[in-house]
């Protein structure tokens, strides 16, 4: 009677949770499309205004700073107004405040009042990028999150591309694009007007797993090192669009990597930080190519295949830790914050280190050890097992599922169980339904004579 029951209610959870996770890609899609296409025709328009050099100062750093804050900023909304996420007039104020301040940087004759219309504009991007990036940790269910965002980013990178190809490939430098952006902007406010609870937390079950502030800093030195660490390697310079590299095409390989992060992210969060790994070895290649003649569209194509793994990891991280409890959801945005500083970081220390081979290496090769190092302290705390796991106590619990025929998925939720996992963080772990996983501890409590997980757990401490 309870598979049935279960089986009965399924296809009317799935039904609900794919459109829920449609209509959140379709709002990060729609967001990132217009800001990052928003970005580029600002860059377009720096170029006409100041050389290339300056232009890599002026929008990979110090443009990155200013996305940075916008993150910070609404992080502290978050933090403040806990209740009232769900004003949906706040986020349709910043969309609309993004757009003026696109428009400014884009039309602005004046280096100076391009400048700071840019720089609103990013400081507006990354609070933009924050409503979003908090809409995925509150909307999709962790077993999805990896796909959704990066799917959602990929399909705009891809548009992003078919756009550029308008106008003789010019269609991202002309005004016209913000005739574009404007449609955009409309459908994504149409969208969140119709959206009930945009981002309201009261509504959402968190996991009420532990997460130690330290872990929560460990994940953010991760994040800001790696993301450095490639950053020295290759910052897309802004030399090579003046030489013929076409920026959006180089994103085509962007949504590859983030397909496949997304893919395998959500099969296991192990295996999706672990891939995130490539990012760190990467700089050193871009390092030997760097010299080598016709190398720069292969370098664009790399960079930005291996930045899909990173964008997933980094966000999906920091998703995952901001559900974990409402104290923290504040933190959902902060993935990408950590990123952009490491952004910047590394944009910097490369644009001052790029003549200078030796130097280059030797700050990269710190800068990996370090992050290598952090990337394992934190692996470690996330993804492996208690250490009061001894060989005795492994002897124990099998002799334990030994004597109460535990079955073999009973088993795997049991260890779960062990690890302090939620029924919520079961389900995502194993990829069942929650009901699906009630099921199996009932039947779990069941065969082992206990009333309650506390109990539970005290039978397994038993001599």
């Amino acid at each position: 009677m309870m598979n049935s029951t279960i089986e009965m209610n399924s296809p009317e959870k799935s039904h609900t949770t794919l459109k829920t996770n449609l209509r959140c890609s379709l709002i990060i899609a729609l967001c990132f499309l217009w800001t990052s296409t928003g970005y580029l025709t600002w860059l377009y328009h720096l170029l006409d205004l100041t050389d290339s050099s300056s232009v890599d100062w002026l929008t990979e750093v110090i443009g990155y700073i200013f996305q940075a804050a916008g993150l910070f900023v609404f992080g502290l909304f978050i933090k403040r107004k806990r209740n009232n996420l769900s004003e949906k007039t706040v986020f349709i104020a910043c969309i609309a405040a993004d757009f003026l301040f696109i428009i400014l940087s884009a039309l602005s004759p004046d280096l100076l009042l391009a400048l700071i219309g840019g720089y609103l504009m990013n400081l507006f991007h990354g609070i933009v990028a924050g409503f979003y990036l908090t809409l995925l940790a509150v909307k999709v269910e962790q077993k999805y999150r990896s796909i959704v965002f990066g799917g959602a980013y990929a399909a705009s990178s891809i548009f992003s591309w078919l756009l550029s190809l308008l106008n003789g490939s010019n269609f991202l430098r002309s005004g016209y694009a913000l005739i574009i952006y404007g449609i955009f902007i409309c459908i994504t406010i149409g969208i969140i007007i119709t959206e009930k609870d945009i981002l309201n937390s009261e509504k959402h079950t968190f996991t009420g797993t532990d997460m130690p502030k330290g872990t929560v800093i460990l994940a953010g030195l991760t994040v800001l090192l790696v993301s450095l660490t490639r950053g020295i390697g290759f910052y897309f310079p802004v030399a090579d669009i003046s030489a013929g590299i076409s920026l959006e095409f180089s994103r085509i390989f962007y949504a590859v990597g983030l397909i496949a992060a997304g893919i395998i992210g959500d099969k296991s969060r192990r295996s999706g930080a672990v891939s995130c790994l490539a990012a760190l070895f990467f700089p050193f290649a871009m390092i030997a190519l760097s010299d080598e003649v016709g190398v720069s569209i292969v370098l664009w194509i790399l960079g930005y295949l291996f930045f899909g793994f990173l964008a997933v990891f980094r966000i999906v991280l920091f998703s995952d830790i901001a559900v974990t409890d409402s104290k923290y959801l504040y933190l959902a945005g902060y993935g990408l914050m950590f990123g952009r500083i490491g952004d910047a970081m590394g944009n910097f220390t490369g644009i001052m280190l790029n003549d200078k081979p030796i130097p280059l290496i030797t700050v990269c090769s710190v800068c990996f050890v370090a992050a290598f190092a952090i990337f394992f302290m934190l692996y470690n705390k996330l993804f492996m097992p208690d250490s009061g796991q001894l060989p005795g106590r492994e002897e124990q619990l099998t002799a334990f599922i030994q004597k109460h025929e535990l079955s073999s998925r009973e088993t795997e939720v049991l260890h779960l169980i062990i690890e302090g996992a939620s029924n919520g963080e079961i389900s995502g772990k194993l990829f069942i339904s929650e009901n699906t996983v009630k099921f199996h501890v009932r039947n779990i409590l069941k065969k082992t004579g206990c009333a309650n997980r506390s109990e539970l757990l005290a039978a397994l401490n038993q001599k």
